[in-house]
């Protein structure tokens, strides 16, 4: 979808920071289709789902597309695509149709480029998808007009044009982080998740066999707490209702609670 210019692609989403917000903000899901795959920035730099599709009408940029893990390449137009896809509700749509043209920062043109029509069509086609969907674009009375029942984050990137505002509209609450290497706010803020992250682990490692389990056993435990307080039901669970208890069978619960009192003694 989108032009090469040189070694990069007109509306490439390879600038700095912005392929990581984006990742960080998707839910999990089992299958990913990207409905723009333009210059291929955003699918290579995510974990694979276990099923992956780019879709993109130019059969330049599908054959210029690189990624460590299999993706299905589909050479056409995406509404139809997904109008005829049987989805199942585990899937993700991420969505980078070509900028409008009232809100470019440049003349430039896309080699398969949109009008208005075509951004109303494709908005109206995910509002009505049955899974996950996030769609990026420069922000616009239009996107807001026509997704104004999505949530929305405005995002301040690099690129050609220089310093820019881009924004996502997404149709889900992102209630966690799917995607832990892409955690934090930027590169150095991701780069001090990445030191917490490894100091606990460091510790978590060098615990006795009984102590990491019960270390485990409150983390889980208060994840769930914490979903269930965001579906409403503010309450703690009972300590018979421990998700990790719920793995183990009774011997190996007895066992696990023998280590643990022999160890702090």
């Amino acid at each position: 979808m989108a032009r090469a210019m040189g070694h990069a692609w007109f509306g490439s989403k390879a600038t700095s920071g912005l392929c990581q917000a984006l990742v960080a903000l998707m839910p999990p899901h089992a299958v990913c289709i990207e409905t723009h795959l333009g210059g291929g920035a955003v699918m290579p730099r995510k974990p694979p789902a276990l099923r992956n599709i780019g879709i993109d009408p130019d059969c330049r940029a599908l054959s210029r597309f690189e990624c460590g893990y299999p993706v299905e390449l589909v050479h056409g137009d995406c509404h139809a695509y997904l109008s005829q896809f049987a989805f199942d509700g585990s899937e993700l749509v991420y969505s980078d149709p070509p900028y409008l043209r009232s809100a470019r920062k440049s003349a430039r043109r896309y080699r398969h480029d949109y009008e208005d029509a075509d951004h109303e069509r494709l908005l109206e086609l995910l509002k009505g998808l049955p899974c996950a969907a996030m769609v990026l674009a420069y922000p616009s009375a239009l996107y807001d007009e026509l997704l104004g029942g999505w949530r929305s984050v405005s995002l301040l990137v690099m690129n050609q044009a220089g310093v820019v505002t881009e924004k996502v509209w997404f149709n889900f609450a992102p209630d966690r982080m799917h995607w832990a290497s892409c955690a934090g706010r930027n590169f150095t803020h991701r780069q001090t998740v990445k030191r917490k992250a490894a100091r606990w682990g460091r510790r978590y490692a060098a615990m006795p066999p009984a102590e990491r389990l019960a270390v485990l056993a409150t983390i889980m435990a208060a994840v769930a707490t914490a979903a269930c307080c965001r579906a409403g039901r503010h309450r703690v669970l009972p300590l018979a209702q421990d998700p990790l208890r719920q793995l183990l069978d009774p011997q190996t619960q007895r066992r696990c609670r023998e280590q643990y009192t022999s160890g702090r003694q």
